[in-house]
């Protein structure tokens, strides 16, 4: 983390799914609506679950110049803030917001069933406040986001259900 972080400096570039077309090695941008960025039609191409990468020798140059262009998107940290304004407020909640708005290191970010989660992610023994909050935000086969912040203020747990407030817990 240095003091010019911010969420604007740490934004992304836009991401797009490949693209290939059947006896094609041209390597195409999808836009998310059956065409590709240079305008073709994906109907008869494969999508990979892989990243359009606009430096690969086989890539489409036109989706690559459109692909450069597009707007950049929020980093990790300015999506998990932005979830955090659901949350309860508390200490930990603004201890959290401050440290994600000086770059605050997010080790983990997943999603699977609560249970799960909790039995292999959760680490209860290391969580130092609010224990029985994020515990039970996992007592459930649903899906639910488990995030892992650190910060030179703090460590943190956040539980992220889909139907509920994120739950945030320090750890040690």
């Amino acid at each position: 983390m240095t003091e010019e972080w911010s969420f604007e400096t740490a934004r992304e570039p836009a991401a797009f799914a490949a693209a290939i077309a059947p006896r094609e090695h041209t390597q195409h941008a999808y836009d998310g609506e059956n065409h590709t960025l240079c305008g073709l039609s994906t109907e008869p191409m494969e999508l990979y679950l892989h990243h359009f990468d606009r430096y690969h020798d086989e890539s489409c140059p036109e989706c690559g110049t459109r692909a450069a262009a597009a707007p950049t998107e929020p980093c990790g940290q300015e999506r998990l803030y932005n979830r955090l304004l659901e949350a309860d407020a508390s200490p930990a909640r603004e201890n959290l917001l401050a440290a994600l708005r000086r770059g605050a290191y997010i080790r983990l970010w997943i999603t699977g069933p609560g249970r799960q989660m909790a039995q292999y992610y959760l680490k209860p023994d290391r969580i130092t406040e609010g224990r029985d909050a994020v515990a039970a935000a996992f007592d459930t086969d649903d899906s639910v986001g488990l995030a892992r912040a650190e910060s030179p203020t703090g460590n943190f747990v956040v539980a992220l259900a889909f139907d509920a407030p994120p739950v945030i817990a320090r750890s040690a």
